[in-house]
């Protein structure tokens, strides 16, 4: 396209021209809504000069939008498809071709030679079957002459996906939930209302605008639901080729059990003075949500924050944004039952000598990464787990929900100070990280070609992918890879996959399997064993901080009394010594009383009431005694024995 001034203003025009060929040519010109506008036909064109056509200019307001379509073919071709161009301006055409002219040659160019086309053409024969074998276009997809990336056939090759194929997709996902698979591979199709929303909300704060720039530089638009429920996205770098091969998916869980508990860290110290009382408030770590959510580990509370920033720091541990791109390919589906996806193991997918020590070499690279993870989880919410305890009353309160403790403390002694120690409690944790299944995939780069089967299925997936003179050899190094795997001490377990067969002697009913009863034990620091269910690859102790509170007292060593004060104390301490003393005399009265009468011994009794009498009971009014026997005394007394009819009350 260039200026063109020998045409009118408000006008563009069009130009074909057939270079060293003898090919009659046409082109239709269509608009953005779709009418055609010009057609352009190069006729009897002549070697070596070729021939040309020109359109007549045409008024700008014949083309409404930013973009326009042309279909190119032989003329009065049969059975040819057209070949479609659309070019997209990025901006009104009234403006973008105002004075200017498109020109159109058809000419002899060479055409790189992609590695594709040589693998294809140097690829041999099937060695059993007859028939030429499936080409590689429809293995790896669309190939690009120029760049040689590889596109699957399932997807939109990059020089169709314009901005409206982006934009109308797009539209189409927001308004129904839909992703066309061609445009948008790697999200996938929600399957109920549940997930349909997740999805919805995860893509809320996308536009337009950045989902066509990013797919038209290469990226594409990936939709995964993470281990805590909620979705996320991400742009992926597309892969440039198809490396098809067979991949080992292992599946780790990861256990924590609590271990030794103790007093940790001098949170608080003060001093009571003698006779002193103050009053305290506690307040732990978990006084608001947003501090729970700060300090919340995977080791002892779930919740969705915590599992988030967990899963973000394994992810950061990844050695190569490569790797990282390669999990997130594989998970693809929308619908991934929660599984993260992490790590990608560096060995190769060949099956050779040596290559169980590659396995080996990529387990221990992703025990490592995770358990940093761990580690790093543990250290973060450890240290925003700070208990306050606060001896003044007039402290301000942080708004919201709070958990406070109050007490009131008194320093009884009158000559030394009480102190106070307040320590936060410490709780360890064992985290153990082991395998507890293995599969095997197919998978070459892109996440359409994602076959995983258990290993129960192995046969099915190698007759798939494999040629059937290497079934054999392919099923047996799988096997040999699986049994070398090592615990984090360094030593094989090979009974964790077992090959199971029907009967003893029936080999073609043998298959493969993990050990459904395989278990590893672990020795705690507190001296337990810990029993998990398969391989254990990673075993790490961290250190936590609780809300636990644990106070220690102890007393001054100065002695704030002077002599005559000490003797005072001196004193009503043997006072308290002497009445205690009288108490415990008069409950042995009392014991012996009781059990005299248990006895019923006249002559005991008798002595009882020499030795104690009992005090007389004066009358105010009339100083009368009241004690006595019925019937004795002097004159007066009240007769208590109701003989006289009146139930033993008698006024004198």
């Amino acid at each position: 396209m260039s200026p063109n001034i020998g045409i009118p203003v408000t006008t563009t025009s069009f130009s074909l021209h057939v270079e060293n060929e003898e090919i009659e040519l046409s082109c239709v010109v269509y608009n953005e809504v779709g009418d055609h506008v010009q057609d352009l036909v190069v006729e009897n064109p002549k070697l070596p000069w070729g021939g040309d056509a020109t359109g007549v200019p045409l008024p700008l307001d014949r083309f409404p939008g930013s973009s326009l379509t042309f279909r190119f073919n032989y003329r009065n071709s049969v059975n040819v498809k057209d070949l479609v161009l659309t070019l997209d301006f990025e901006d009104a055409l009234v403006v973008a071709l105002n004075r200017r002219s498109i020109y159109f040659t058809l000419a002899r160019r060479p055409v790189a030679d992609t590695g594709l086309m040589r693998q294809e053409r140097d690829r041999p024969g099937p060695a059993t079957a007859p028939g030429p074998s499936t080409p590689l276009l429809y293995l790896h997809g669309y190939e690009d002459p120029d760049t040689g990336f590889e596109t699957p056939a399932t997807r939109v090759p990059p020089m169709a996906l314009t901005p409206q194929r982006i934009a109308a997709a797009w539209q189409t996902a927001k308004s129904t939930g839909y992703f066309d698979p061609a445009v948008f591979p790697n999200v996938g199709g929600a399957e109920d209302a549940a997930g349909l929303a997740g999805v919805t909300a995860a893509l809320g704060p996308l536009d337009e605008g950045t989902v066509v720039k990013q797919l038209l530089t290469g990226a594409r638009l990936a939709v995964q639901r993470g281990v805590n429920g909620q979705y996320a996205y991400r742009f992926l770098a597309v892969p440039e080729h198809c490396r098809p091969g067979l991949i080992l998916v292992e599946y780790y869980r990861l256990s924590a059990f609590p271990a030794r508990y103790g007093a940790g860290r001098v949170i608080k110290t003060f001093s009571l003075l003698p006779g002193e009382r103050t009053s305290i408030r506690v307040n732990t770590y978990k006084r608001s949500s947003t501090s729970i959510q700060q300090s919340s580990s995977i080791l002892d509370a779930t919740n969705n924050e915590t599992e988030q920033e967990f899963t973000n720091s394994v992810n950061l541990e990844q050695s190569s944004q490569e790797n990282a791109s390669k999990s997130f390919e594989y998970r693809a589906a929308a619908e991934a039952e929660g599984q993260a996806t992490w790590g990608w193991g560096s060995a190769k997918a060949k099956v050779s000598g040596g290559v169980s020590g590659g396995n080996n070499s990529a387990r221990e690279e992703f025990a490592k990464n995770l358990t940093n993870a761990v580690s790093q989880n543990a250290a973060r919410a450890t240290s925003r787990r700070d208990i306050q305890v606060d001896t003044s009353m007039d402290t301000k309160l942080e708004e919201g929900e709070e958990q406070a403790v109050e007490r009131t403390l008194e320093n009884i002694n009158v000559s030394r100070t009480l102190n106070f120690v307040f320590r936060q409690m410490n709780q360890e944790y064992v985290s153990l990280l082991h395998l507890v299944d293995v599969r095997v995939a197919f998978f070459n780069g892109h996440a359409e070609s994602r076959d995983e089967v258990p290993l129960g299925e192995l046969d099915r997936l190698l007759a798939d992918c494999i040629r059937p003179e290497r079934v054999d050899a392919v099923r047996a190094g799988l096997i040999a890879q699986l049994q070398a795997v090592k615990d984090y001490r360094g030593e094989p377990r090979p009974d964790f996959v077992q090959v199971v067969q029907d009967a003893a002697d029936d080999t073609a009913t043998a298959y493969a399997r993990v050990n459904p009863d395989f278990s590893s034990a672990h020795i705690s620091p507190d001296g337990r064993t810990l029993q998990v269910p398969g391989v254990i690859v990673g075993a790490e102790e961290h250190v936590l901080r609780t809300d636990g509170v644990v106070v220690e007292t102890f007393l001054g060593e100065g002695n704030g009394l002077d002599a005559y004060s000490a003797g005072l104390q001196e004193q009503a301490v043997r006072a308290k010594s002497a009445a205690n003393q009288l108490q415990e005399l008069e409950a042995e009265r009392l014991r012996l009383a009781l059990q005299i009468v248990t006895d019923n011994d006249a002559q005991r009794m008798d002595l009882y009431q020499r030795m104690f009498v009992r005090p007389q009971i004066v009358n105010q009014i009339d100083h009368a005694a009241v004690n006595g026997t019925a019937g004795a005394g002097s004159a007066g007394a009240i007769a208590m024995d109701g003989a006289d009819g009146t139930d033993g009350l008698r006024v004198p």
